[in-house]
């Protein structure tokens, strides 16, 4: 069903931007920054787990309370959820601005031309990290409340549309705007979710002020 296909697509989309991004490195970089991104998806990896994990530990919390309109429930899960999330991308990214190579030495033994280059590549992509959480939590949000079509198309427009064309589209302008490609796209995407979370919190806050009207009509 359409409910689940979102959370699906975030690994599908992943699978598709690396193959366009090793495509460009390839086309207007080097190997050895063909190195660097093998490290940077690892990371990246790690940090979806991290909003999976708060994805899915909210998910039945937050459709239970949907379905017995607990508002003030939802709500407060969503309130801990972001800020769960928030925190996670904190962390990931100040990692990344502080110590860029160490998930260099974790994952090689590096070339002097790879510690050279690695720090300005990872830093660059890292702030994604910052925003990434957020907009794998909001999939499981979305769904969580019976929309389907916004987590759809966050899933799509975050996991091939927008990254897809930034990636082709970045290096054209400079080579290592490439590496802008994901920092971009998660803002946008950012912008969006943002908005659908405000006008459906407001929707949920008025269905369950009808409803206690109702209750003591």
């Amino acid at each position: 069903s359409i409910n689940g296909f979102s959370t699906f697509f975030v690994d599908v989309a992943m699978g598709i931007v690396t193959i366009l991004f090793n495509r460009q490195i390839m086309i207007y970089l080097s190997n050895d920054a063909l190195s660097i991104y093998g490290i940077i998806i690892n990371i990246s990896t790690f940090v979806q787990c991290c909003a999976y994990s708060v994805g899915q530990a909210s998910q039945p919390i937050i459709s239970t309370n949907y379905g017995a309109n607990n508002i003030n429930r939802i709500n407060e899960t969503l309130k801990y959820s972001i800020i769960t999330v928030i925190f996670f991308g904190v962390i990931w990214t100040l990692i990344s601005l502080i110590y860029p190579n160490l998930y260099v030495y974790i994952f090689m033994s590096p070339s002097e031309e790879i510690l050279n280059i690695a720090p300005s590549i990872i830093r660059v992509y890292a702030l994604s990290f910052l925003i990434l959480p957020f907009n794998i939590f909001s999939t499981y949000y979305f769904q969580s409340i019976m929309k389907p079509q916004i987590a759809f198309i966050v899933s799509v427009f975050r996991g091939i549309i927008i990254s897809g064309t930034l990636i082709m589209l970045l290096p054209l302008i400079n080579k290592d705007a490439l590496w802008f490609a994901m920092p971009l796209t998660e803002l946008i995407i950012m912008i969006f979710v943002l908005i659908m979370i405000i006008i459906n919190t407001k929707k949920l806050n008025n269905r369950q002020k009808i409803a206690f009207e109702m209750k003591n009509v």
